[in-house]
């Protein structure tokens, strides 16, 4: 996950400033995000035009897909995504198989991106261990897989993920 500060740079480093040579020269690009209008800023120099028409840069920022020009500032008309809706994570485990209110579950332990620290990558420990009895008598093989709160597998850019899983025979 990456904060607006952390665009803001990323951005800023990708388009440079007015004038290179210059070091007091103001960037091209400077994007932030305003709390009393919940929603994504983007300032602009003169003569550039910022292009949000491809991709999904402009929907997690809260922007149309069209192209910025001619103003010099610009807020986004939407309240912007920049989790991509992600504000659960679930660990499923294909060991476990229990019912919750009638429904069935393989959900190993979940917690909330509210809390996580803008950065990436993060580390998690539960607080509470969960004991889920195992729906198997003999293990050759164990899934694990992380989606978001709809069930929708998570991409995770490539970055390795490390589970600890701690089984017991009664």
């Amino acid at each position: 996950m990456y904060g607006y500060s952390d665009i803001n740079s990323f951005l800023q480093t990708q388009t440079g400033k007015v004038d290179p040579k210059d070091k007091d020269s103001d960037y091209i690009f400077t994007l932030y995000f305003d709390n009393t209008l919940f929603r994504a800023v983007i300032l602009m120099q003169e003569n550039y035009e910022l292009d949000l028409s491809e991709g999904k840069f402009a929907e997690l920022r809260g922007y149309e897909k069209k192209i910025l020009t001619g103003e010099k500032n610009f807020v986004g008309a939407m309240i912007p995504n920049i989790t991509r809706s992600v504000d659960w994570v679930y660990l499923h485990c294909d060991l476990i198989s229990r019912r919750a209110n009638n429904v069935p579950s393989d959900v190993l332990y979940h917690f909330s991106t509210a809390n996580l620290q803008v950065r990436y990558s993060f580390e998690k420990d539960p607080r509470r261990l969960k004991w889920h009895p195992v729906n198997k008598n003999e293990i050759n093989s164990i899934r694990i897989r992380v989606s978001d709160g709809r069930n929708n597998l998570l991409y995770l850019n490539g970055t390795d993920v490390a589970v600890s899983i701690m089984i017991e025979k009664e």
